[in-house]
């Protein structure tokens, strides 16, 4: 029920338009050569990867064909498809988020602008009432 509560805690953060999840730094060109960009996590987004660590969010199974699953595919496309999963799904949907970002770097921070995150953890604080009987 923690690592429940600690994500549904982060909802009006991960919701709010002015939270700083964080941002794209891009270094100057030195010597004529330009780097690629890379992202740098906010407060926001550091309490979300804390929340994620902390509650051991992260699975170990194959996150990259889940993805390509029925089920994988509507809980990450179907913003109304959260509202009914489980905290196991969404234990898989995480895992795959912050997974991803490893080969796709920015990938968390996609799934925080098109208010995926948030949704996770609105979906967190509904079975947090409903487990308590709110």
């Amino acid at each position: 029920m923690d690592r429940l509560r600690a994500l549904a805690d982060l909802a009006p953060l991960l919701e709010s338009p002015a939270a700083d999840f964080g941002h794209w730094e891009v270094p100057a060109p030195r010597d004529g050569v330009g780097s690629l960009g890379y992202y740098v996590f906010g407060p926001v987004g550091e309490a979300f990867l804390a929340a994620v660590a902390a509650g051991r969010w992260i699975s170990v199974f194959d996150w990259c064909s889940w993805l390509d699953e029925p089920e994988g595919r509507r809980l990450r496309d179907d913003p109304d498809a959260i509202a009914t999963a489980t905290a196991d799904q969404l234990s898989r949907l995480l895992t795959a988020i912050v997974r991803s970002d490893r080969f796709s770097e920015g990938s968390i921070a996609g799934a925080f602008e098109s208010g995926l995150l948030a949704r996770i953890g609105r979906r967190a604080a509904a079975l947090v009432a409903a487990a308590e009987g709110s």
